[in-house]
């Protein structure tokens, strides 16, 4: 119960910033609203979906820099390729994590998004050997990372995004006990 209540109040907290983000967007809601800068985004996610953590909430804060120059095709039109650095702060004690890698993003008719992220994360959650804190063990410090989100892009400037990301070791250590978060963002372009 202790956690649904600290997700309410950061899901509120993220809720205000989305909104702040909206009022402060120049209001460009005709025509493309695919961004060229940097992308900053925050939100909360449930930590640790059906593993020892779960039950506890992160801050996920994480960038998408300014898209790769892929050339002009038709397919380019709608996809772009970021950098994209970001971190879990898990707000209950368990695992946090900082990441980076690469998202793939394609632009929907409608202001659709879809982002596929892939790449790497380093946390602070134990290894081996669980102590009775509920800590899930994961093998190794290093982990590979990926995400899938689905959104909407209410401007240029403004998104939000649904995003259920996985980290784990790919069986490169033992155990192999990664960790499922899933949650919402919200993102304003500069």
């Amino acid at each position: 119960m202790m956690m649904w209540s600290n997700f309410g109040r950061v899901t509120v907290f993220a809720a205000g910033l989305a909104v702040s983000a909206l009022v402060a967007s120049e209001g460009a809601w005709a025509g493309s609203v695919q961004p060229s800068g940097t992308e900053v985004r925050i939100g909360t996610f449930y930590h640790g979906y059906q593993g020892r953590e779960a039950g506890t909430a992160d801050i996920a804060i994480d960038a998408l820099l300014p898209a790769f120059d892929l050339g002009k095709s038709p397919l380019t039109e709608r996809f772009s390729l970021h950098p994209q650095i970001g971190a879990d702060l898990n707000l209950q004690g368990k695992t946090s994590a900082v990441f980076a890698g690469f998202a793939g993003v394609v632009e929907l008719p409608g202001n659709l998004v879809i982002e596929g992220d892939l790449g790497g994360s380093i946390n602070n959650g134990k290894t081996t050997s669980p102590d009775d804190t509920g800590r899930a063990e994961l093998g190794c410090t290093t982990l590979f990372r990926e995400a899938l989100g689905i959104g909407f892009r209410f401007s240029k400037q403004a998104s939000v995004m649904a995003v259920a990301e996985h980290m784990s070791n790919a069986n490169l250590c033992t155990p192999n006990n990664g960790i499922t978060n899933f949650g919402l963002r919200f993102g304003y372009n500069f």
